[in-house]
């Protein structure tokens, strides 16, 4: 027994082993099953009405959207074939990718016509991304 463990022993301070330390490390990626169209990156899990609605109007479930925190988005931008929706999120520069959608707050967004005009030509957009199969 080493030193070190022994003194943690004395003080009755149960040692832990971690066994998954590569998480840590992000070599652990979040998997994107089949099913998914879309990838929604926010602080909170969107729950406005607008939200749905955007949802219904595309023709999405939510078993067919991902919702992520930033945090949780560890992949690299190059690697997802899948529109993503930030949410209230400031992009960094080295995340580039050409199936992204920025929008402001939700509860902002349902107030300005203008913002929601873009969001609907955006999706519009990658219908087929939606769609696959039509």
């Amino acid at each position: 027994m080493a030193q070190f463990d022994w003194y943690l022993q004395q003080c009755n301070i149960t040692q832990y082993v971690l066994r998954n330390a590569h998480v840590f490390k992000g070599e652990i990626a979040t998997h994107i099953s089949d099913n998914i169209r879309l990838i929604v990156v926010a602080d909170n899990k969107p729950n406005q009405k607008i939200y749905y609605d955007i949802l219904n109007a595309i023709g999405l479930k939510e078993d067919q959207v991902l919702v992520l925190t930033p945090a949780q988005l560890i992949m690299p931008a190059n690697e997802v074939n899948t529109v993503i929706w930030f949410i209230d999120i400031k992009l960094d520069n080295s995340w580039v990718n050409p199936l992204i959608i920025e929008t402001v707050n939700l509860d902002l967004l349902a107030t300005q016509p203008k913002q929601k005009r873009q969001l609907w030509q955006q999706l519009c957009q990658y219908e087929n991304y939606f769609h696959p199969e039509h």
